[in-house]
């Protein structure tokens, strides 16, 4: 149907008032509510400086006071102001504002600006705190620093938390047990998304336990019985020490009182073990286990090969009856569901690394926090471990002298890496914080009861005074004038960046500075 006359005289004039509404829309400014408001110091410092119109510009943010020496800075479309009460409010902007981030800001070897921009001869000069930056045409923007930029004697470090931080908290299950949760509510709440189920699969299963290398030599000595060599087809008894080597052509070699066997692997076995039957309960110390002292061990037995030249000592023992017993994680005198909840991540971990040998030492776990701390029969057998032990029983069903089925972790039916550690100190860390790789279950949690009373945390918070030589050692520079932390959401560290007096400036990973510097966690600031 064609247009009426009147709407084919009408449409020119409303094409033109909409053209005209929309150019209105378009180049008309923007309200007054989305410029950002200037005030007391550094309200006057801009207005001084021409206000929007002037060298700096409109506000692109609001006035911040988070900075050191309690500092308050406002950002603008072409510079920034920084005050202090002891130096009051100055500009930056160009070339010598680019020098000055690059020197650390406040944090750097110059620290505050002191003055504005000014002219001496045919330089532009700013000074600061402790120095000054000069540009010319030719040079561009030189920091100079004074004799009064020094860097400080010591460093105080406070944190809160041990560990790495991720999955479990121990002394948060600690203080859940104390408040009434148990070991299942403990679990899944530290691993997010996850089910605590019982498992028959793997209930008797038997595990590779990593005792020593990097040993050429080393002995066993039984107690209360008597062991036995097994050398390829030759099987020799003993009642006293037996001394172990590697040799110079690779093999391995026992030495039984005068006579020595050789091969290119050993086994030892001992009385009373489901590997050699009888009323005898012997025990057999390992020199050199148990981080350079003397481990001693009463299930299983022991393969001894070779590893990178040296000997490889590997305890293989049945994993529930026999490995957890004697793990060495949670004091045992801590309440029931705090020790089952241990028990049965220390199971999950252990089932998940069941399986083809490690390479890297063939075997499933180490003895040590690499893994988790095993401690043998020392643990197993020591006068207050009962509890430990009830509740390693308590979280496995048993027929006759046969393992069953046993509480493990699962997440979507699959076993969790059920890491955990000390405390994390307010909010447990993310795998993807701390590993890199995002793990739908080992995300940041609350922790807070790790900081409970009952939880008797020593490391709920903790300082630590670092010297400067030492500090200057972990960032490889001649000294540190500043330090700069950011973190993650969760509190961890990200990155910590160093500047020294001369302007030079190196950054590490909270983790990184951790090590170098004997953190006990990785949450932490530093003055």
């Amino acid at each position: 149907m064609p247009a009426s006359p009147f709407v084919k005289a009408t449409t020119p004039a409303l094409a033109a008032l909409l053209i005209g509404f929309l150019l209105i829309l378009f180049i008309a400014p923007p309200p007054a509510h989305a410029a950002y408001a200037t005030s007391g110091a550094i309200g006057t410092k801009h207005k001084s400086l021409g206000g929007n119109a002037g060298k700096l510009g409109p506000a692109v943010g609001p006035q911040r006071c988070t900075l050191i020496q309690k500092g308050c800075y406002q950002s603008f479309k072409h510079g920034s102001i920084h005050w202090t009460k002891a130096t009051g409010a100055h500009a930056t902007w160009g070339a010598i504002r680019t020098a000055w981030k690059k020197s650390g800001w406040e944090r750097g070897a110059l620290g505050y600006p002191t003055s504005s921009e000014y002219r001496s001869g045919s330089e532009t000069r700013q000074k600061f705190q402790h120095g000054l930056i000069v540009w010319t045409a030719k040079s561009g923007a030189k920091v100079k620093l004074t004799k009064t930029a020094k860097a400080p004697a010591t460093f105080a470090v406070t944190g809160s938390g041990f560990g790495h931080g991720v999955g479990m908290s121990q002394y948060g299950a600690r203080g859940m047990a104390a408040a009434g949760k148990t070991s299942t509510q403990i679990l899944q709440h530290y691993y997010t998304g996850s089910k605590v189920t019982t498992m028959t699969k793997n209930a008797d299963a038997s595990l590779k336990v990593q005792l020593l290398t990097g040993k050429k030599s080393v002995t066993v000595t039984p107690r209360s019985g008597r062991l036995r060599v097994k050398v390829g087809s030759k099987t020799i008894e003993s009642g006293s020490k037996i001394t172990i080597d590697r040799t110079s052509s690779g093999s391995v070699k026992a030495t039984i009182g005068s006579k020595s066997y050789s091969g290119s692997k050993l086994i030892v076995e001992w009385q009373g073990t489901r590997y050699w039957k009888g009323s005898s309960a012997t025990t057999v110390s390992v020199s050199g286990a148990q981080n350079g002292a003397t481990g001693t061990y009463r299930h299983g037995r022991l393969e001894i090969g070779q590893l990178k030249s040296t000997l490889n000592v590997i305890n293989v023992l049945g994993l529930n009856k026999e490995y957890l017993p004697g793990i060495a994680e949670m004091p045992a005198s801590w309440q029931s569901e705090a020790l089952r909840s241990q028990a049965i991540a220390s199971r999950t971990y252990a089932y998940r690394n069941l399986g083809a040998a490690k390479p890297a030492c063939g075997c499933n776990v180490y003895d040590e926090v690499a893994s988790q701390r095993f401690l043998g029969w020392t643990h197993e057998n020591a006068s207050d471990s009962g509890p430990w032990r009830k509740a390693v029983a308590a979280t496995q069903t048993m027929s006759g002298s046969t393992v069953k089925s046993a509480r493990v972790v699962t997440y979507k039916d699959s076993l969790i890496d059920a890491v955990y550690s000390s405390s994390a100190g307010g909010k447990t860390y993310s795998a993807a914080e701390v590993w890199g790789s995002t793990v739908p279950y080992l995300v940041s949690v609350d922790d807070s009861p790790s900081k409970y009373a009952s939880a008797k945390n020593p490391n709920a918070s903790w300082s630590v005074t670092i010297k400067q030589a030492d500090m200057a050692r972990a960032f490889g520079l001649a000294d540190v004038r500043s330090l700069s932390v950011t973190k993650t959401g969760s509190g961890l560290v990200k990155t910590v960046k160093a500047t020294s007096v001369a302007g030079k400036s190196a950054s590490r990973t909270g983790d990184q500075l951790r090590s170098k510097l004997r953190l006990k966690s990785a949450s932490f600031s530093v003055k």
